[in-house]
């Protein structure tokens, strides 16, 4: 009994830690993972937005169809098409988007709005086919 009670104490004592070495490499490793990750991260993010929007788009000029179809005239704002979609829940993402291949910010937190002459939503001032991540892209 006394020499289990005395190794017992002795593996106590010669408990050690992370030394701060150990500690800076496990650190150093975690901020390299992080440096990786975020930028995909981001750029997924974008890719999201920009399919958002583009689904969004096109569901408005399908919308901007039906309501010209049906009233023999454009519609003057978007919420004249609150008869073909939710309008009140269609809202732009705020976040990067792909703009012609470029990576754009929408930094004045615009919404969708109808193209000077009423015949296409638009975003930023885009149409549909203007967003994606390589230009050209639909």
């Amino acid at each position: 009994m006394i020499k289990m009670m005395n190794k017992i104490r002795q593996l106590k004592t010669n408990e050690d830690g992370f030394t701060l070495i150990e500690m800076m490499i496990v650190v150093a490793i975690i901020a390299i993972l992080t440096a990786i990750a975020l930028p995909k991260f981001n750029e997924s993010l974008a890719m999201a937005n920009t399919s958002r929007v583009q689904a969004d788009l096109q569901s408005l000029d399908t919308a901007i169809s039906m309501y010209k179809v049906q009233n023999n005239k454009a519609p003057q704002n978007i919420s004249d098409l609150s008869e073909y979609i939710d309008v009140d829940n269609v809202k732009a993402p705020t976040g990067d988007v792909y703009v012609n291949g470029v990576l754009t910010a929408n930094e004045t937190g615009e919404n969708y709005s109808l193209n000077s002459d009423k015949t296409n939503a638009t975003f930023m001032g885009k149409t549909r086919v203007e967003f994606g991540k390589n230009s050209g892209n639909e």
